[in-house]
């Protein structure tokens, strides 16, 4: 199976590994990931409505989904673009699981 190439990148959005702070061949790896990172943030009063009515509707929650006007339970923020090293991914156990478990 032949791996796909995506979009290039450009050796002026090259930038020092977000982690370790050095050059993304500072040990020899040809391979750094880049990486996005979003934050999202509840909208408690939008749950707490949802719950209500969820609860009024006798815990029919897609009976309580129908009717309710916003399913929206929470808010994403603008996202961020990180450069990491392959040297720093495999150090960092919360990185290196995220990475095996999207490849598994």
């Amino acid at each position: 199976m032949e791996a796909q190439l995506g979009k290039p990148l450009d050796v002026s959005e090259l930038k020092p590994c977000a982690l370790c702070r050095r050059g993304m061949m500072h040990d020899g790896n040809i391979v750094f990931y880049e990486i996005t990172l979003g934050q999202c943030v509840v909208d408690v009063g939008n749950v707490q409505r949802m719950h209500g009515l969820e609860m009024m509707m006798g815990g029919a929650v897609g009976l309580a989904r129908a009717f309710y006007p916003s399913n929206t339970v929470a808010q994403r923020l603008p996202a961020e673009r990180h450069l990491v090293c392959q040297s720093c991914l495999l150090e960092s156990s919360g990185l290196s699981r995220l990475m095996e478990a999207e490849n598994g």
